[in-house]
């Protein structure tokens, strides 16, 4: 399936339809989980098997970069966003450490009520990256609603991705900000097909809206949201 991402400010799925390149995100995902594998492997034992929380994460940013074509211009807008006062820093680039797992689980609990939020409107399987510790969320509804399954290894084929970080979707949990508002400021990148992204955009832009909720004619789904447990 060719795929291309929607970029800053684009609010039409086909305004950058001449200047979007064309490539296999399936082909391209299993490079990106592949590449992790190899460096992995090629690290000392004692870096274990986990996210940008235990270990450096700057080849996984590459591969991420790569793979979903500029989705490291995040970092930049969400960087400006920061200095500007308009986004808190991020957990994971507090430098104390985090002894007791207490940024990892707020950070956890911010996912979950993501999660929530997607779950009032029936939706395809979704993933979503942080691209602070490079941390992979999967959004995946049954039919007891939205199930959130966080530190999985990546993205399956053909899902739609989200590229964030974790003040972001930190701000759309606690209602103070939209997001189609992130969108717009380039706070969020979005990976799919055309179809896919126009969707989602429509139907979850009002989110993290004080009092908003998903535009759907559709009964909602009473969400069931859970977490995996970290390897």
């Amino acid at each position: 399936m060719n795929t291309r991402v929607i970029g800053q400010g684009d609010l039409s799925p086909r305004a950058h339809a001449g200047s979007a390149r064309r490539y296999s995100r399936a082909f391209r995902s299993r490079a990106f989980a592949g590449g992790i594998a190899a460096v992995l492997m090629a690290l000392p034992a004692s870096y274990g098997l986990a996210c940008g929380y235990e270990n450096p994460v700057n080849v996984a940013r590459g591969l991420l970069n790569w793979a979903y074509l500029d989705s490291l211009h995040v970092v930049g807008a969400i960087s400006n966003e920061v200095a500007e006062k308009r986004l808190p820093a991020s957990n994971f680039s507090q430098k104390a450490p985090d002894l007791f797992g207490r940024r990892y689980h707020a950070t956890q609990k911010a996912l979950v009520r993501f999660g929530d939020m997607l779950g009032a409107a029936p939706h395809e399987p979704i993933a979503l990256v942080l691209v602070e510790p490079v941390l992979w969320t999967r959004f995946e509804q049954d039919e007891h609603g939205t199930r959130t399954r966080v530190h999985v290894a990546g993205p399956q084929p053909g899902e739609l991705v989200l590229v964030s970080g974790e003040a972001v979707i930190g701000e759309i949990a606690a209602q103070r900000l939209m997001l189609v508002d992130a969108y717009t400021r380039g706070l969020v990148r979005l990976y799919g097909s055309e179809v896919q992204i126009g969707q989602f955009l429509v139907t979850y832009g009002q989110i993290g809206e004080s009092g908003g909720a998903p535009d759907t004619p559709q009964k909602p789904i009473l969400s069931t949201a859970s977490v995996e447990d970290r390897p």
